[in-house]
């Protein structure tokens, strides 16, 4: 018998084990915080800005569009990265409008690099009722550059781990950001979130 897991009730499982990971100590723990933490702000992203696709161009379009539940190994199986907003892609988008651009050959079309990026960083700004400031996108890059060395990449690894922890609530924070008030289960994902806080101490 198939299962149904709904975009926000993965990310509220993630959180909590966000909260879980980071009530432990040890790098390793952060790793599970990093990977869990990542996935939900995924989530929590693509959940605010798929209704709105119709607002953004064609090429961001593709990367929103609704998706079939069904599992089918064929096609899953071949899934790439590619086929998604990256994390970083997605702070590019979610940074206020004047900060410097993260990745600029993800901007396409006939505009300069600079002017495309401002305008949908103002139509993300407006979907999601805000965007990052300087200070906020700094630690959350802290995060994502643990986060690919971690999990990502395969080498070996040296880490701060009191930095990490430090910057952590920047994720918390956006992934705050991200959660639509309006929606039944947004009760349960600040829940969520706020334990996360108590966890990171």
């Amino acid at each position: 018998m198939s299962s149904v897991i709904k975009p926000l009730g993965n990310a509220l499982d993630s959180l909590e084990r966000v909260a879980g990971d980071l009530a432990g100590a040890g790098p390793l723990q952060l790793k599970g915080a990093l990977a869990w933490g990542w996935h939900a702000v995924g989530l929590l992203a693509y959940v605010r800005l798929q209704p709105q696709r119709d607002l953004f161009d064609a090429w961001v379009q593709d990367y929103l569009h609704q998706g079939e539940p069904a599992m089918q190994v064929e096609r899953d199986a071949r899934w790439e990265e590619r086929e998604r907003l990256s994390f970083l892609e997605l702070l590019d988008l979610l940074s206020a409008e004047s900060l410097s651009i993260l990745k600029p050959e993800f901007y396409q079309g006939w505009q300069d690099r600079t002017s495309r990026c401002q305008g949908l960083r103002r139509q993300t700004a407006q979907v999601v009722g805000g965007s990052m400031s300087e200070g906020q996108r700094a630690q959350l890059l802290v995060l994502l550059a643990a986060y690919h060395r971690l999990i990502r990449l395969p080498a070996g690894v040296e880490l701060d781990e009191a930095q990490i922890r430090r910057a952590f609530p920047a994720l918390l924070d956006l992934a705050a950001l991200l959660v639509d008030r309006s929606t039944p289960e947004a009760a349960g994902l600040l829940g969520a979130l706020e334990r996360c806080r108590r966890a990171l101490g």
